[in-house]
């Protein structure tokens, strides 16, 4: 009983010295509520560093090992200091080096005063953290194990679903899929020209055979004149004048040509018995 009370007591003389230490680095949460999450929290980023160190590096030299441990770890836990005290880098390193130096001898003192061997109580303690960092090193080394071997596992599923073979080292298809080559086979094949009437199918044959022509002025007997009403003309007089245009209309033996003008548009008459060669645009 009298052992944890002094432990206590330790507890609360590194609160208070600690929490002394970081007023005067200028710290902006300084009291020792603070200070003992700071701890807490710094311990438990300390811890969570120091399995991920053991479980993903592997191959270093154990001296080196340990300096990277300790460093990292320590790193970690001045990261608790920073935030949650509102203090600059420098100053969350001095308060975590005050912390451990503080807290180890506090401890120290509440051992002996108690009569306590500090080596035998040392390594009872190393020995249950070393237990519990042990247990979630070995938790963390099974699940990245777990996940190597669920993706092999998977891709050997994937590789066996996708090629089965027979004795003689054939390949074995699906039921499905045999289902679906042998429907396949017996289906009829019908293509888009058997699903359009005959008449449309000629239809759109005859287009695709009909060649471009260019439109252009075209002679046609003055004849056949009211046949090009509506449609643009050009048409060469007996003598010599070239009239162009639109006809417009024919009535009795007078043609009505619209020509386009710089001012408009006019229409003229002219004697169809006057024309001698009828052009049609087309």
């Amino acid at each position: 009983m009298y052992f944890y009370a002094s432990l206590f007591a330790a507890l609360i003389v590194t609160l208070v010295v600690v929490s002394k230490v970081a007023k005067m680095l200028l710290a902006k949460r300084y009291s020792m509520e603070w200070i003992l999450l700071a701890s807490l929290v710094g311990a438990a980023f300390a811890t969570v560093a120091y399995i991920l160190v053991s479980t993903f590096v592997k191959g270093v030299e154990p001296m080196a090992m340990l300096i990277l441990s300790i460093s990292v770890m320590f790193v970690a836990s001045s990261v608790a200091f920073k935030f949650i005290n509102k203090m600059s880098w420098s100053s969350a390193v001095t308060t975590n080096v005050a912390s451990i130096a503080v807290g180890l001898i506090a401890v120290t003192a509440a051992v002996v005063l108690n009569g306590k061997s500090f080596d035998e109580t040392l390594a009872t303690v190393n020995m249950t953290v070393s237990d519990k960092v042990s247990i979630a090193q070995t938790v963390a080394e099974d699940i990245k194990e777990g996940e190597l071997n669920l993706d092999a596992l998977s891709t050997e599923n994937e590789i066996a679903q996708d090629v089965t073979l027979d004795e003689n080292g054939e390949e074995i298809l699906p039921e499905d899929s045999m289902e679906e080559n042998f429907a396949d086979d017996l289906a009829p094949k019908i293509t888009e020209d058997q699903l359009i009437p005959p008449a449309a199918l000629r239809e759109i044959k005859k287009k695709e055979k009909k060649v471009y022509i260019e439109p252009k002025y075209r002679i046609i007997s003055v004849g056949s004149i009211r046949s090009v009403v509506g449609k643009p003309i050009r048409i060469l007089k007996r003598n010599g004048t070239v009239i162009s245009g639109s006809l417009k209309k024919i009535s009795g033996s007078e043609a009505y040509i619209a020509q386009r003008l710089s001012s408009g548009v006019a229409t003229m008459s002219t004697p169809i018995a006057k024309i001698r060669k009828l052009e049609v645009y087309r």
